[in-house]
């Protein structure tokens, strides 16, 4: 039974044919802003950090036999490990680069397809409101920067918009009661990406609660229980006990990252990433201006009983990401979605005028995008490719193992597949081994990776077990003196740019001579 009093009122004004024309047009122009944010064509089939190649690598692991937990040490739930897996599959028939390229545009339609769903969600509240939920989500920072790449947050924020879309649906007058259970099954896979995603969960089903009743929230509860486990039993029967400890109770004992709140305030509105070559001073003052904005938007919305769900969902959201022990910018993607929608049913809110296109409402809607998409626009050109492709291949060995500090650049370099056909085994998640074999505080949390002894042995042991080594990362690892000479010791590295390859020492150096680090 729906309690009266406690949903917000839906409108149907500005739906039909120009709520889709909204919708698709804000949806395209995401897509647009991701692909050029990851460099295009280009950037595409390049190498753009650790977390997109740990998630990719596992799910190639997955598809050539090995099982996470089991087999691999993966920190995560294996939803990732699924939804890339038909992509890993796709190096059986071609290159590694052009089957990472294909998922990173698959997560960048992830991206346009959530921007259509926020657009359509807002247009309940009017055209005003889906005009600034779509322009607004489609030049996010926040949302763009991880929603380019094969990371955990695109997958998460579609199972949210999607769940709610059809639990909405659901409420329709005569309506089958199979769009709850399947606005419940999607609600119940973003767990099984990413733990986080519990948060939003329980916002949504106590919202059903609240709106529906009781038993309407029971129903989605236990759809959505029933899709996390149709995912997660498969891995827990293989490698019991494991999917616990590495999933839960290592994400529990991270240490907390250096990042200060402030820092943190600026990822979550886009302003870090969009306004990153300006002074910080100029970056600081930005963000007080989003965040009382918002903040005020999520005070009106409130009062005026439009978007209380989200209102919610943003609220608990930044109180995870301000609190949680690490923190990187794609983290910011996770509260993307709630941030426009607050911001779009404050809109609407403003009084409408005659015509509506010139009324109040119409200036409130281009003032916001316009002030909030100024220092939240994606559309700075990315960075420079920094990994000099051709030659680090030049030098690899067309025989053995080639071991990596980043698993993703093995699939830029085309032999991560080559090495699972040849049983390598290679580390998904070199610096996640701090979990197994690192050294511990007295509160039992691993050290931190540039003190961590037993951690640096490990590693050491790991990228001189096969016929040649790429090492790419400048600061993740943290490698002290004496690990960085032991390396030296081990053979011969050859620098070039944007890495270091480590090759026996009676390997030739066709691209010059090595160099220490």
């Amino acid at each position: 039974m729906v309690r009266a009093g406690h949903s917000s009122p839906t409108r149907t004004r500005g739906g039909g044919r120009t709520g889709w024309v909204v919708a698709c047009a804000a949806g395209a122009l995401a897509f647009v802003v991701r692909w050029h944010l990851v460099g295009g064509a280009g950037g595409v089939r390049g190498y753009h950090g650790y977390d997109d190649g740990v998630y990719f690598s596992s799910a190639v692991a997955f598809v050539h036999g090995r099982m996470p937990y089991r087999d691999f040490l993966l920190l995560h739930p294996p939803g990732v490990v699924l939804a890339l897996a038909p992509f890993a599959a796709l190096t059986r028939w071609t290159s590694d680069p052009n089957a990472l390229a294909a998922a990173r545009v698959a997560f960048m339609a992830v991206g346009a397809v959530s921007t259509l769903l926020v657009t359509r969600l807002a247009l309940r509240w009017g055209t005003a409101a889906a005009v600034v939920a779509g322009a607004l989500y489609a030049v996010s920072s926040a949302a763009a920067r991880g929603e380019r790449l094969t990371l955990l947050e695109p997958l998460g924020t579609l199972t949210l918009l999607g769940a709610v879309c059809l639990l909405l649906r659901a409420r329709a007058p005569d309506t089958s009661r199979w769009w709850l259970y399947a606005g419940g099954a999607v609600l119940g896979v973003g767990p099984v990406v990413k733990i986080w995603n519990v948060v939003p969960v329980l916002v949504v089903l106590a919202w059903q609660a609240w709106t529906q009743g009781t038993r309407s929230a029971v129903h989605v509860a236990g759809a959505a229980t029933g899709s996390s486990l149709l995912v997660l039993l498969p891995f827990a029967l293989a490698s019991p006990g494991a999917l616990v400890r590495l999933v839960l109770l290592a994400q529990l004992g991270r240490p907390r990252s250096g990042t200060t709140t402030g820092e943190r305030l600026e990822g979550i509105t886009g302003v870090g990433t969009a306004l990153e070559p300006q002074p910080p001073g100029t970056r600081a003052a930005w963000t007080v201006v989003v965040c009382v904005a918002v903040a005020v938007a999520a005070v009106v919305a409130w009062c005026g009983r439009r978007g209380r769900l989200w209102v919610a969902v943003l609220g608990t959201q930044v109180a995870v990401l301000l609190v949680s022990p690490p923190f990187y910018v794609n983290y910011a993607a996770y509260s993307a979605a709630a941030v426009v929608l607050v911001v779009a049913a404050a809109v609407s809110l403003v009084p409408g005028g005659r015509p509506a296109w010139a009324g109040p409402r119409a200036w409130a809607a281009a003032l916001t995008v316009g002030a909030l998409g100024l220092p939240t626009a994606a559309l700075r050109p990315p960075p420079p490719e920094t990994l000099a492709v051709a030659e680090v291949r030049g030098l690899l060995p067309e025989q053995g193992c080639v071991r990596a500090d980043s698993p993703g650049v093995l699939a830029v370099l085309d032999v991560l597949s080559r090495d699972e056909e040849r049983g390598c085994r290679t580390r998904v998640d070199v610096s996640g081994q701090t979990y197994v074999v690192g050294d511990r505080d007295d509160r039992g949390r691993p050290v931190p990776r540039s003190r961590n002894s037993r951690w640096q042995d490990d590693a050491v042991a790991y990228l001189t077990s096969g016929t040649a080594a790429v090492l790419v990362r400048a600061t993740g690892n943290g490698f002290d003196d004496a690990t960085v000479e032991r390396l030296h010791r081990q053979g011969t590295l050859v620098r070039v740019h944007g890495a270091q390859v480590l090759l026996p020492h009676d390997a030739a150096a066709p691209h010059g001579p090595a160099a220490r680090p």
